[in-house]
């Protein structure tokens, strides 16, 4: 059986290396299927095609994903964004965005992939 797991934001080093950051934090340590995590991008400019479906919630600034064809998906604060599997695209952010991630499967996804135990919290007392 499985616990869970709480991911407490000041254990987590966020702070963006060569332009991003990107944590795994449930991977494939925890779930067989499902991988999620938090991405900082500075000034990205990310060309790559996606493994697996994925969603973006944007937390803050704003993130474009290019799709040659389509044209450009922006997405703000509050805004979610799905790519499907297979879709080759560009993540584009000028300064800052953070934003939440969900993937499946696991195990297609660079960040999701890895089995890292991050610093995990139990219940809260109460």
């Amino acid at each position: 059986m499985s616990e869970v797991k709480l991911f407490r934001r000041e254990d987590l080093d966020l702070a963006p290396k060569e332009g991003h950051a990107v944590l795994g934090l449930v991977n494939a340590s925890f779930s067989p299927e499902l991988g999620g995590g938090i991405g900082v991008f500075n000034d990205a400019d990310v060309a790559w095609t996606c493994t697996y479906d994925e969603i973006l919630f944007v937390l803050e600034g704003r993130m474009t994903i290019r799709v040659k064809g389509q044209g450009d998906y922006t997405g703000g604060p509050g805004d979610t964004i799905w790519i499907p599997r297979g879709l080759p695209m560009t993540y584009l952010t000028k300064g800052k965005c953070t934003f939440f991630y969900a993937v499946c499967p696991v195990d297609k996804s660079p960040s999701s992939a890895k089995r890292i135990a991050y610093p995990t919290h139990g219940p809260t007392k109460t």
